[in-house]
């Protein structure tokens, strides 16, 4: 473990020197935006908050104004090329790719290297594109099992023993599905599935194979094909179904969002969420009684996580003074100072995870169990597969037909794996034909993912 992060601060030390170099920030540096991904009002909003308002106090001749709401990958590109971006934005970890491949963000300057090489090795590889640094981390959002500790121990469960495998969390599952109220009708679950055709489900799945030793896509002989219809695409598929069996009936229309409400409200006893699911404000659930483990995996797999990196890029059109202010503002945000403001939280929520080796390591975490676990998750985190947002009239093209054929297919799950890993190849034909770009084909495996499960969670619901 040391001789590779060795090896891997050598390899970032070499790139230094042909990098260019930041210039100082005027005292009447430009105001700039940082776009953010959280919605305003929210606890990560409220964090970004707190940085920016350290920031500007510390630099009383540049101001940063901060403004929210995710914007899709098409349409920020788009702004950027067009000129109308924010000087500073923030994007997941799988959209910096698509991002360089279109010359929309300018390379970094070898000044912003310095608080990344402290960062977790985890991030490296998502910020830099052919050995070059694009993009820095902020934080992460890595996605682990949230359960409710006191529901465990009604159900004759240990509320402070993490369920390690699949095989577990299906037995716990099981046994914590139950009408509480003697009508014949549950109205307790044991697991808060987000199973509606998205992203979120699409990246369950993905991390569920990946814990099996498989990735979602693979190449061969220069193409790129889907392991849907692998053994271990199928016996992911089979476990959802099984999972499936103790969700709430309305999980085929919930994303992770509504997942979560239902684990807050009481509803499910346990769920997949990042570090934002420990505040249970306007649940029945204190926070206390909410117990953190990682992902339970195969019994012959390993865990893995969504580790839902976040970075802050600057657009290609920002130039002059705006641009080093920028740069000055990515320096701060990957720094030591601003990342123990995202250690502390706001007001006592935390909704994500540093990214600094040394906070990481600090007082904060090692005495704050369920957010060392968080923590220790970016360890063990799932290869990233971006959506392919940008690509959005293709995407409803092919998307919908395989949706419209499949809904309603009473086949086995072998044959609606095969069907489905069929049609996805066919896309990713068309689409690698068409574009030309071999990473563009990658991302479009969440989307395939999400309708496939959709499809036989779906299909599970109507036979119930």
């Amino acid at each position: 473990m040391v001789a590779r992060r060795a090896s891997a601060y050598l390899a970032l030390a070499a790139v230094l020197a042909a990098m260019p170099e930041g210039c100082p920030v005027r005292a009447d540096a430009a105001p700039i935006v940082l776009q953010t991904l959280a919605k305003p009002g929210s606890d990560e909003y409220r964090l970004l908050e707190a940085v920016l308002a350290k920031f500007n106090k510390r630099r009383p001749g540049m101001q940063v104004s901060l403004a929210g709401g995710r914007l899709k990958l098409d349409y920020l590109m788009r702004r950027i090329l067009a000129g109308e971006a924010a000087e500073v934005v923030e994007v997941r970890a799988d959209e910096v790719t698509s991002l360089v491949e279109r010359g929309a963000v300018s390379r970094l300057t070898a000044d912003c290297m310095s608080p990344y090489l402290d960062c977790h090795p985890a991030t490296w590889g998502q910020g830099m594109v052919d050995k070059k640094l694009y993009a820095v981390p902020w934080a992460a959002r890595p996605m682990l099992l949230l359960y409710n500790r006191a529901a465990l121990r009604e159900a004759g469960l240990r509320g402070d023993q993490p369920l390690e495998t699949w095989d577990q969390l299906l037995q716990a599952a099981e046994r914590l599905t139950r009408d509480t109220d003697g009508d014949g009708v549950k109205d307790v679950y044991g697991f808060a599935l987000a199973g509606k055709c998205s992203a979120d489900l699409g990246r369950h799945y993905a991390v569920f194979l990946a814990q099996l030793g498989v990735p979602l896509l693979e190449s061969r002989e220069g193409a790129w094909y889907f392991n849907l219809g692998s053994r271990q695409g199928r016996r992911v598929m089979g476990f959802l179904l099984e999972l499936q069996n103790y969700a709430p009936p309305e999980c085929v229309v919930t994303d992770n969002e509504a997942a979560l409400e239902q684990f807050r409200s009481g509803k499910a006893a346990m769920v997949m969420a990042d570090p934002g699911g420990l505040a249970c404000s306007g649940g029945v659930l204190r926070e206390d009684q909410v117990g953190v483990a990682p992902g339970p995996a195969p019994a012959e797999g390993e865990t893995r996580c969504d580790a839902g990196f976040r970075y802050v890029c600057i657009p290609a059109f920002v130039r002059g003074s705006r641009k080093e202010a920028a740069l000055e503002l990515v320096r701060f945000i990957a720094g030591a100072d601003a990342q123990e403001i995202v250690a502390r939280g706001v007001d006592g929520c935390t909704p994500v995870i540093s990214v600094r080796s040394e906070v990481l390591r600090g007082e904060w975490y090692v005495g704050r169990p369920r957010l060392r676990c968080f923590a220790g998750a970016l360890q063990h985190t799932a290869p990233v597969f971006p959506p392919l947002i940008w690509q959005g009239k293709c995407l409803e093209d092919w998307l919908g037909g395989i949706h419209s054929l499949l809904i309603g297919d009473r086949r086995s799950v072998q044959q609606v794996a095969d069907m489905a890993q069929e049609k996805g190849n066919q896309a990713l034909s068309c689409l690698y034909t068409t574009v030309g770009h071999p990473s563009l084909t990658v991302v479009l495996g969440m989307s395939v993912v999400g309708v496939l499960v959709f499809v036989v969670v779906a299909y599970a619901v109507s036979e119930r």
